[in-house]
Order: C-alpha cells, then sequence, then structure tokens
C-alpha cells in the first residue's frame, strides 16, 4: 500500500503570508490564484472534470480569511501535527482493511473556519475522495478536530478501497462504473458511505462521525419512502441533495442516515461478514441482505 498524506495547508501558510501586505479583495484573490493552480498541479493526471471539482471545492472551503488571521491558525495547526495524526489513522485503517495495490495521496487543506457545518455538526473536519488516487481532507483546529480527523482518514480510506474495486469515470456528466457502464445511483452512494461509516466505527471502537449527533428517531423513518423511490436516480445533482440535504424538503444528512442504516442492518443479519468482504459487496447485495422493507425502517 502507498497512501501518502500532504499538508497542503503548508502551501495555504505560505501565500497568506506572502499576501499579508495586500488589501483584503487583493489577498483573497492572490489566495485562491495560488490554490487553484496547486490543487491542478497536484491532480493534473486526474480527468479534467475531477481536477475541476478538487479546484472548486478548495477555493470554496476556503471561505474569506483575513491572511493575519489565517496565519496564525494554521500556525497553530502545523504546531499541532495534523499530518501524524492523520499517519497514525492510515495505520489503523489499512491493517483492518490492507490493499497492497493501493496507491493514492490525501490532501490536508484548511477549511472554512467561519462554517457552521464544519465547525459545530462536523468537529472541524470534513473529507471526500476522488477516484481511488486521491483524497481531499479539510481541518480547522477547533474542538475535537484530532479526533475527528482521525475519522475522516478512515473513513475515506474505505472510499478509496471501494472506488479501486469499482472504478468510475465520467460519462454524459454522470458517474459510470467502468466494468459494467451503469451509472452510479442513490442506493450506490448511500451504500457507500454507510459502508465507509461503519468500517470507520469497526477500526476507531464505536467512534461517531459528527452528522450523526445532528439527527433524532423521526426523520429517517419519515424520508425512507421518499429515498427508496429514488433509489435508481443517478443525477449528480439530485443524489447531492439526497446525501446532504437541501435546507427544505430534505433535512440534511438524509441519505448518510439511511445508508448507514441500510448497512448496519445487513451487519446486524451477518456479523460474521469482515470488512473487506463488506467494502467489496455492491450496493444492491448490501441492502437485498438488509432485510429492510421498501415501505418503511422498523
Amino acid at each position: 500500500m502507498s497512501v501518502s498524506v500532504i499538508p497542503s495547508y503548508r502551501v495555504m501558510l505560505h501565500l497568506a503570508r506572502r499576501a499579508g501586505g495586500l488589501d483584503y479583495p487583493e489577498a483573497l484573490d492572490s489566495l485562491e490564484n495560488g490554490m487553484r493552480d496547486y490543487v491542478r498541479t497536484q491532480l493534473a493526471q486526474m480527468h479534467a472534470s475531477l481536477v475541476e471539482l478538487g479546484v472548486r471545492s478548495v477555493i470554496g472551503q476556503l471561505g474569506d480569511p483575513e491572511p493575519g488571521q489565517l496565519v496564525k491558525t494554521l500556525s497553530e495547526l502545523d504546531e499541532s501535527r495534523p499530518q501524524k495524526v492523520a499517519q497514525e489513522a492510515l495505520r489503523i485503517a489499512s491493517a483492518s482493511l490492507p490493499r497492497p495495490d493501493l496507491s493514492a495521496r490525501m490532501f490536508m487543506f484548511p477549511g472554512d473556519g467561519e462554517s457552521r457545518v464544519l465547525v459545530n455538526q462536523l468537529g472541524g473536519v470534513l473529507g471526500f475522495s476522488l477516484g481511488a488516487s486521491a483524497t481531499l481532507l479539510f481541518v480547522w483546529p477547533r474542538g475535537d478536530w484530532r479526533e475527528n480527523l482521525r475519522y475522516n482518514v478512515v473513513h475515506e480510506y474505505a472510499h478509496l478501497v471501494r472506488n479501486l474495486l469499482f472504478p468510475r469515470g465520467i460519462a454524459g456528466g454522470r458517474l459510470v462504473y467502468m466494468k459494467t457502464q451503469q451509472p452510479e445511483t442513490l442506493l450506490d452512494a448511500m451504500v457507500a458511505e454507510g459502508i465507509s461509516d461503519c468500517f470507520a466505527q469497526h477500526c476507531l471502537d464505536g467512534a461517531r462521525p459528527g452528522w450523526m449527533d445532528t439527527q433524532d428517531e423521526v426523520e429517517p423513518r419519515r424520508m425512507w419512502p421518499r429515498v427508496h423511490r429514488r433509489f435508481g436516480i443517478s443525477d449528480a445533482t439530485e443524489i447531492r441533495r439526497f446525501l446532504f440535504g437541501d435546507g427544505d424538503r430534505v433535512p440534511a444528512w438524509t441519505g448518510y442516515t439511511l445508508g448507514y442504516m441500510i448497512v448496519r442492518k445487513y451487519l446486524d443479519k451477518y456479523p460474521e461478514t469482515t470488512m473487506m468482504r463488506l467494502v467489496s459487496m455492491p450496493a444492491s447485495a448490501v441492502y437485498d441482505g438488509s432485510g429492510i422493507e421498501s415501505d418503511g425502517i422498523s
């Protein structure tokens, strides 16, 4: 296995120091332009659409920081040695799910310290993986961010392995599985998140992601029939809406919650299932084996 952790926040720290003498709008432009160039260079070997997704994510998570405050916060982050925290989490993850054929990089960028979702709901850390070769981690050092960084690294490691086993490409604006040429569906995305959460809990003695603390028992059951009838949708915008919520008709983290319930039900029925087996299972097989009825969650 070759998975490395790249402290990309140090690039931002350098850019913020360099922008310290500029007017605020100029400083932000300088930060954004510098990070665009950096991300495009680092992800240059990936599909152009994934590169631009990475760029948009990094710039979007940057927010509108004041350079002096950014220098202070990122210096504090660096002194806390987050790279070591992430490397230890990788060691734990790879011991539970060894993949000698996996080659990837995890980039640690600064998150938006003004984001209530990042800081309050997610404990200062969020991440997502671009295929099987790159993960973007966004960190803002507040609260229990070290534990949340460990959780996210292990969670995303499972995504990297699953993406290696089920490679996807871009076709017609949708993610398509290369082996079957079938598009990724909402069910696929939900189960993949559920698998990664169950894997992280397995590795980290039952640790919980921040989004779980935002849920109650009523909303997932109310939303189940509405989500179930949309399992087959493949539009990326709609998948994202049902995964994360839309602030209107779909409560926050709906897809994550229901995906976790599906995988948890499967593991409850088949407790002998290994993590290697779970990560390599198609989403439809996990759902079918969960025993959850189409009309509701008991």
